[in-house]
């Protein structure tokens, strides 16, 4: 009995050693922490200098704001007296933000009403009182005529820059909300150069001008975006001796919106206009 004791106790010395020399094997670990997935992101800012018949307007000028929020009205315009020859032109900064991004703008018309209809309006329209001062039957819309263009930043149309798509037009005399998209850079287009996204952490300048009349622009040379010869300088020119009385009194609105849209895995994109705009980006 004391042999079979001895016996199983050498047996278990013996797999006692053998589990040690088991755990006594070389080894390594290399261990990587913290790694982490961020979504990348894509901020746009906008701001406005804008000139109203050759004067700094401050209420339609502001400086880049990353969010158009109605608590402090951000507006291209806000003219309440037309005349017949009043012209206007703001040029646009657009600040890109930490990614390459397409951009496009869209423009809609929002109202084009008659308001109230004075008796030289009732002359030259035939129209009877009770037939007039309905919403979306103003004229107006039809009587401003509008320019784009991708610009140095000194507010001025010169030689060498080129009108954008349908400059030079009016928006239709629509009977319900209308909307236009200009594209500024997307897979097709660049107003500034080749054909596609602007860098990210980049601005260009876009301007537009209006003219309650038949405007001009005017012939101006380049003079290297010297922005201290602007349109109080070098006006936009206006005629609007061929604008009768069939505008008075009429109002529109129009929402203006600007869309940065990512680039990377994004090669095929084009402007569009979408169902619902909106403010900003």
């Amino acid at each position: 009995m004391k042999k079979i004791l001895l016996s199983l106790s050498m047996i278990a010395l013996v797999a006692a050693v053998i589990a040690g020399a088991t755990g006594a094997f070389f080894s390594d670990t290399e261990t990587s922490t913290g790694n982490t997935f961020t979504a990348g992101a894509i901020d746009l800012g906008v701001d406005n200098h804008s000139y109203y018949n050759g004067v700094l307007n401050e209420g339609t000028t502001w400086r880049v704001d990353y969010d158009l929020s109605d608590e402090v009205p951000r507006q291209f315009f806000n003219f309440l007296d037309l005349k017949p020859g009043d012209w206007g032109e703001d040029t646009i900064s657009l600040h890109v933000n930490n990614n390459d991004s397409y951009l496009c703008a869209d423009v809609t018309l929002t109202s084009n009403n008659d308001n109230s209809s004075t008796e030289p309006e009732l002359d030259e329209s035939g129209e009877v009182l009770e037939d007039a001062n309905n919403s979306w039957d103003g004229e107006l819309a039809n009587g401003i005529k509008w320019y784009w263009w991708a610009d140095d930043g000194d507010n001025v149309f010169e030689s060498d820059e080129t009108l954008l798509s349908g400059s030079g037009q009016a928006m239709p005399n629509a009977t319900d909300t209308f909307s236009s998209t200009v594209a500024l850079a997307d897979s097709q287009t660049n107003v500034w150069g080749t054909p596609g996204p602007l860098p990210g952490d980049s601005v260009r300048y876009v301007a537009k001008a209006w003219c309650f009349g038949e405007g001009d622009l005017g012939d101006y040379a380049q003079d290297g975006g010297n922005q201290q010869s602007g349109p109080d300088n070098r006006p936009v020119l206006c005629n609007g001796s061929q604008v009768n009385n069939i505008t008075q009194t009429d109002g529109l609105t129009m929402d203006i919106a600007f869309r940065a849209v990512q680039s990377r895995n994004n090669t095929s994109f084009v402007c569009s206009t979408p169902t619902n705009l909106p403010l900003e980006d």
